[in-house]
């Protein structure tokens, strides 16, 4: 069972639901960022700040897709 109270195990369930971000791969170039997470359960899109790459993850099945 999810002890509420070990935070650490709480953020590797649901990304970002402690800090409001998590640390996701671009799927276009592979560069490591830090992207806010505002909802945890639900699917969210980015661009990359290094080659402009849109991609959206939903991170309640962890998967990342490209957008272009």
């Amino acid at each position: 069972m999810l002890d509420p109270d070990d935070l650490i195990n709480y953020e590797l369930c649901f990304p970002g639901a402690v800090t409001g971000a998590t640390e996701v791969n671009c799927p276009h170039c592979d560069e490591l960022l830090t992207v806010p997470v505002d909802d945890p359960m639900g699917e969210q899109s980015y661009q990359c700040g290094e080659c402009s790459g849109e991609f959206s993850v939903d991170w309640v099945e962890q998967k990342v897709t490209w957008e272009r």
